[in-house]
């Protein structure tokens, strides 16, 4: 039988049997797998289980990390505005979340579109299944403001806020992580297939990493780049900061692998259930490792700050790379996706450190670059033998088509946001605003370049000064 259906039925059939007595119990038989239902049980009445209270409480912990990273990574000297936005951050997500977003995602299905409507407090809504899109939510809403901490006014908080909790991530998750959601399982080319993400890679990571690049690009530059930043100007503290804060987030993230109990049947191949939480110690271990090696062998510069925590953060790095099929791969395929990642955020890591982007937290090619990646290789990754490699090569085609849509949807949706936001005068706080239009001045006096040349290619002679900095002799001072 269906349990899927069954649960509803017994739901409005059996529900009288609440209350008669302790002693009235209720069991259906699967004799297909010769397993027993107790009606009596947190399956049947949808009370949230340990493994959601376990995903609470990493979750948490994950925000923590992440205010400690912006605290540690962004030159801002109003550390209360960033607490302040981080909390009001966390509870309007997950309110927006709770009363829209379970009303899109879950609970029922609508043409493989979106689900059948039912409110949170209905009793037929999976609470542990609301709690999964909960910690989706509230995870991509913290990468996100990574691109945007302390520059951005708390309205530009609550907008973006909202439309991820409340639309763009609840149409994914059904989309995506429900039975029914059309990326989920297709016909191509007259062939099943599948959108793999088991742990969030384009749910959370993918829109989360793309939103804050977004804002970052939009909100433009301020007087400071990455590689003017001298180490004189980095607070003592800082990288201890920031390196306790990627492994609460490293911790925090493990909330994205504990399986639902409840539906396990459809999300997960349980005879490599086991390995999930190696696979994520062992691709977050490789990705470092190899990362620490291309900096001691094909960077010339001293370690400082930067390089230092570039090596920290492909800790998460390597586990996002694997997140879209922790479930499938074995160790040894995760050691190698692991180190696959490590080489495209070294080189994505360092092209944004000399680019006009400030991404202090460097989340284009931790959660962006990363979970692209992860999710085109997790198709070729599961090619076994000669006989898959043409069903390899349409599940590939599958997850570029899904990556294409999710991409163009989040893209569209929070270009308008952000631009909407500049237009009327909300996107930036007072000290972003003086900050930017310094910057603005700066450039016009060091002559104009098209965007995109100042986003990725600029000049060794523009030097932007800061306390606690020494231009070079051989360069010429522009500015």
């Amino acid at each position: 039988c269906d349990l899927g259906n069954i649960e509803k039925v017994i739901q409005i059939d059996f529900s009288w049997v609440k209350g008669m007595s302790d002693d009235f119990d209720y069991h259906y038989y699967d004799y297909g797998s010769e397993s027993r239902i107790d009606y009596n049980s947190s399956l049947f009445f949808h009370i949230p289980s340990g493994p959601s209270f376990a995903r609470i409480i990493l979750v948490v912990l994950l925000r923590a990390g992440f205010v400690l990273i912006h605290i540690g990574s962004v030159p801002v000297n109003n550390v209360n505005l960033i607490l302040l936005q981080n909390i009001v951050d966390f509870c309007w997500v997950t309110i927006v979340y709770f009363l829209l977003g379970t009303v899109i995602a879950y609970n029922g299905d609508v043409n493989g579109v979106v689900a059948e409507g039912y409110w949170i407090g209905d009793v037929i809504v999976d609470k542990d299944e609301a709690i999964i899109g909960w910690s989706a939510v509230v995870i991509a809403a913290a990468i996100c403001t990574c691109g945007i901490v302390g520059r951005t006014h708390t309205i530009g908080y609550l907008v973006t806020g909202f439309l991820l909790a409340g639309f763009l991530q609840p149409f994914l998750i059904h989309w995506i992580w429900t039975p029914e959601g059309w990326m989920r399982e297709y016909t191509l080319d007259g062939r099943d297939v599948k959108f793999l993400d088991y742990a969030g890679s384009a749910i959370v990571h993918l829109v989360g990493g793309l939103s804050g690049f977004i804002g970052c690009a939009i909100l433009g530059r301020r007087i400071l780049r990455l590689n003017t930043i001298d180490d004189a100007s980095v607070g003592s503290s800082s990288p201890g900061t920031v390196f306790a804060g990627q492994f609460l987030v490293f911790i925090g993230l493990q909330s994205l692998s504990i399986p639902n109990d409840n539906i396990v049947k459809h999300n997960i191949n349980m005879k490599l259930r086991c390995n999930i939480y190696i696979n994520n110690l062992l691709a977050a271990s490789s990705c470092s490792l190899l990362v620490v090696a291309f900096h001691f062998v094909f960077v010339t510069e001293e370690f400082n700050h930067w390089t230092v925590m570039r090596c920290v953060q492909a800790i998460v790095s390597g586990l996002v790379v694997i997140s879209a099929g922790a479930d499938n791969y074995s160790p040894l395929k995760a050691i190698c996706l692991g180190s696959a990642g490590s080489i495209v955020f070294f080189l994505v890591s360092r092209q944004v450190f000399h680019s006009a982007l400030e991404d202090y937290c460097n989340i284009i090619a931790i959660h962006l670059v990363s979970s692209v990646l992860g999710s085109l290789l997790v198709p070729l990754f599961n090619i076994s033998d000669t006989e898959e490699i043409v069903l390899g090569l349409t599940h590939f085609s599958w997850h570029l088509i899904c990556l294409i849509t999710t991409i163009a949807m989040v893209s569209i949706v929070m270009f308008i946001a952000f631009a909407s936001l500049e237009f009327f005068g909300v996107l930036r706080n007072r000290t972003e605003y003086l900050n930017h239009l310094r910057a603005n001045i700066a450039a016009e006096r060091s002559g104009e370049r098209p965007f995109l040349q100042r986003l990725f290619r600029l000049r060794n002679q523009d030097i932007f000064l800061q306390p606690g900095s020494m231009p070079n002799p051989d360069q010429q001072l522009a500015v």
